[in-house]
């Protein structure tokens, strides 16, 4: 059977695993040919970063981080692979792993040292959006569960997800909440999910391979 080529196809998280890692093998390859200037993406960059948010968990992503850091031919691709500090899939524990300040100038953290919440950054296109437009990140996996989020939604009893809201002016959050907006009518959007309020999740369009 032919391997995955595209993040929509993936069904299993070890698929997912072996789909990044060769992902990021390919990056790296990539970048030592064409002599990349370090911390300056090239092109495909950008799809590895937005799998590596949208197939690992937190846990999954830090375990990831950890591999690839062991081979300094990375470190100098941090940036353009996984994003600017601190990152919030990483412990405090984890300062000392490598020098914020060497993958973006003027961080000093490498771990989000007083919340673990996902970073706008972290998002990506999401796993899953709802019909206020708010982006939905799942980000713990039951380790019995071999598939990925967005494979079993229906058979999960609990989901923890973190919830990201769209951007907009002020002006446009007033004309919203008076429901003058041409496009956009619907005050959730400007407000996360209140407990016991039911949403209806549909799937969001997954990044295609790097």
């Amino acid at each position: 059977m032919r391997a995955p080529v595209r993040v929509a196809d993936l069904q299993t998280r070890a698929e997912a695993a072996s789909f990044l890692r060769s992902a990021f093998e390919h990056q790296l390859d990539a970048s030592i040919e064409s002599n990349a200037q370090p911390n300056v993406g090239i092109a495909g960059d950008s799809g590895a970063k937005q799998a590596f948010n949208a197939l690992l968990s937190p846990t999954e992503q830090r375990a990831f981080f950890q591999h690839i850091i062991s081979d300094s031919r990375y470190w100098p691709r941090i940036k353009s692979l996984i994003g600017n500090p601190p990152y919030s899939f990483l412990l405090p524990e984890d300062e000392g792993l490598l020098r914020a300040g060497g993958i973006c100038r003027n961080r000093a953290n490498l771990s989000a040292q007083g919340s673990h919440v996902s970073k706008a950054s972290d998002f990506g296109n999401g796993h899953f959006y709802d019909n206020a437009d708010r982006t939905y990140r799942v980000i713990n996996y039951d380790q019995k569960d071999l598939s990925l989020p967005w494979q079993n939604i229906n058979v999960h009893n609990q989901l923890v997800v973190d919830v990201l809201l769209k951007t907009y002016t002020q002006k446009t959050k007033v004309a919203i909440f008076r429901g003058t907006h041409s496009v956009m009518n619907n005050q959730a959007a400007l407000m996360f999910p209140r407990p016991g309020q039911e949403v209806v999740l549909h799937l969001s369009k997954h990044p295609r391979t790097p």
